[in-house]
């Protein structure tokens, strides 16, 4: 039986011009989640902006003051991801639930304190994916497939090899050859509805502007947006519920073990 097919969408720190994705989303009935922090060296959304987007969308947590996770003391790297949580549930009345670091850089310590904070997922920058998230260390770690911006082939394979995920840079050869990303997106999504899984679409608005990206955006949202009859739309947090083990299934498993530990069991 094949695995159902869903499409998600991320996108990362907090940049006004977020508000223009958003728009985009709306017109073609695509989720997403926004990872926003409180602050970067580039421009970021007011709390009254990025109000905006609730309740259409997900906010989630990208470290309060876009900090790369790995170049930080412990004390901070911990500060940086439960205060984030705080900071967004502050301002939305709504509960976070997915943390992306930025740059996508982590090590395994950090993931012990993004599950302790009371996150449920973690969204990485891995490229290419079509899997589900990956339970690992207790959260849901997502992968993505493409990245909104043009990439070269050798950012795809050292992507792939940093992260040992070769069959991503297989996929890369199969469907990536196009010099256009939205070509691409489009070949992988339809893989991605023939053998089911994840297309998961990510980027930043204001790279999205100073590389002129918007009408290919928009050319692949329209399409993502023909297919949702087939693949629903989830958010980053709606995904990782859908993916996680049902808990009936836990609860079975434990009563058959303890039925045949019994005597006579």
């Amino acid at each position: 039986m094949k695995s159902p097919t869903y499409i998600t969408t991320s996108w990362d720190d907090g940049h006004p011009m977020d508000l223009r994705v958003a728009a985009l989303l709306a017109k073609y009935g695509i989720a997403g989640t926004f990872y926003v922090p409180a602050s970067t060296g580039l421009e970021t959304m007011s709390a009254a902006q990025f109000r905006e987007l609730i309740p259409d969308f997900e906010i989630g947590a990208h470290t309060l003051h876009h900090v790369d996770l790995t170049g930080v003391s412990d004390r901070t790297a911990w500060q940086e991801i439960a205060d984030s949580k705080a900071w967004v549930e502050d301002n939305t009345g709504v509960s976070c639930a997915c943390f992306c670091p930025p740059r996508g850089r982590y090590e395994s310590l950090h993931l012990d304190m993004i599950r302790n904070a009371g996150y449920l997922g973690l969204r990485s920058v891995e490229l290419l994916s079509l899997d589900f998230p990956r339970r690992q260390a207790g959260l849901m770690l997502m992968p993505t497939t493409v990245q909104a911006f043009p990439h070269r082939f050798l950012a795809f394979a050292k992507n792939s090899i940093k992260r040992k995920v070769l069959p991503n840079l297989w996929r890369y050869i199969i469907h990536g050859r196009a010099t256009e990303w939205p070509v691409m997106a489009e070949s992988l999504l339809r893989h991605a509805i023939t053998r089911g899984g994840v297309f998961h679409l990510w980027g930043h608005s204001w790279e999205l502007q100073d590389a002129v990206q918007w009408q290919r955006l928009k050319d692949v949202l329209c399409l993502l947006g023909g297919f949702v009859r087939h693949a629903p739309a989830l958010t980053n947090g709606q995904l990782c519920r859908v993916s996680m083990p049902p808990v009936t299934t836990v609860l079975d498993h434990s009563a058959q073990a303890a039925k045949t530990a019994a005597p006579g069991g």
